[in-house]
């Protein structure tokens, strides 16, 4: 198994090989792929996400054993270790040897985000990062904090869409962009390791097409209409004109799920809301970002985040939103 330095020479040369392939071919190739592009249609994108593989790992997260998942700790490492066999069985490649990046926050912590990759079905070099952080806050005075909502679900969507991914490269369908899954640490300590990931790309920052974030997606407990099938979307403005505007005909038109785009309609507290999460560290180097979500509620921050409180139904639904937006990208 190579790592990501391996695949930096190796894609070098590719596309040195590539500018010697008649023009025919590359068109017949882009034509082939439209095609199979086409023929994905709803019900094949929900073929590949298992809403029972969601609630294992989700209920697995979010449970005793991992004690909150604080930077640090020995429920965090375990938690760890279940995202790298997850990735595994995913067939996704190393970022380097181990799946880990390790690095010492205020000489205190050692923070270690999970990486894996899936490369492009032909030589680019383009990537899109999909992330979300699965650090928690761990133990307080005795008590557990469970964090399901926050970042539970957010992992779970995120290997959802990482076993989707590899399983339609595996069906012969064409990835345009490489697709880069990390699971954050450090979010809690003012997104330190997605501030790392950033600054220490092995290529330069102008390669990223966008950072899909998830973070908190499981609840319909602050809906943003009178209905409870809703998806939050926020930083859309900051990519290319032509990604913008698909996914409010996702939304309605497949999935019947009401987008917000507004934040409620607040200017200020989308605002606030962009800045929480590690899209921020992204759109401070100058990279799009976007963040999925359902929002804060009564039981953000508290011992009663459980997994009893999240609607797996829903959250399936908007793993099939997000899979069809990376999907837009990876394409265009």
């Amino acid at each position: 198994m190579f790592c990501f330095g391996d695949f930096i020479f190796l894609h070098s040369l590719l596309m040195r090989i590539m500018k010697l392939v008649p023009k025919l071919l590359l068109v017949t190739l882009a034509s082939l792929c439209c095609v199979l592009c086409g023929a994905q249609s709803p019900g094949y994108l929900e073929s590949l996400v298992s809403k029972e593989k969601q609630i294992k790992d989700l209920s697995y997260l979010a449970s005793e054993m991992t004690k909150g998942r604080a930077s640090g700790s020995s429920g965090k490492q375990i938690a760890e270790q279940y995202i790298v066999s997850r990735f595994r069985e995913c067939s996704l490649v190393p970022f380097n040897w181990h799946f880990t990046q390790s690095f010492r926050y205020r000489d205190s912590l050692t923070i270690r985000n999970v990486i894996g990759w899936i490369p492009s079905s032909y030589p680019s070099d383009e990537y899109i990062v999909v992330s979300a952080h699965y650090d928690h806050l761990g133990e307080i005075a005795g008590k557990i904090y469970p964090g399901a909502d926050d970042n539970a679900s957010g992992v779970a969507v995120l290997l959802s869409l990482a076993e989707a991914f590899d399983r339609m490269k595996k069906s012969g369908v064409r990835l345009g962009k490489n697709i880069i899954f990390v699971a954050f640490d450090g979010k809690e300590l003012n997104m330190c390791g997605s501030g790392y990931f950033i600054e220490n790309l092995p290529f330069p920052k102008k390669s990223v097409v966008c950072d899909v974030n998830i973070d908190m997606i499981g609840t319909d407990l602050a809906p943003t209409g009178i209905r409870k099938d809703y998806i939050i979307e926020v930083g859309e403005e900051t990519l290319p004109q032509k990604y913008r505007g698909s996914l409010e005909n996702v939304c309605f038109t497949s999935y019947r799920i009401d987008l917000d785009q507004s934040f409620y309609g607040s200017r200020d507290f989308r605002r606030m809301f962009y800045g929480m999460s590690d899209q921020i560290s992204f759109s401070k180097a100058g990279i799009p970002a976007v963040v999925f979500s359902s929002a804060f509620h009564q039981h953000t921050y508290k011992t009663t985040d459980k997994k009893e409180i999240i609607n797996f139904p829903l959250m399936h639904k908007r793993t099939l939103v997000i899979l069809r937006f990376i999907k837009m990208l990876c394409d265009n």
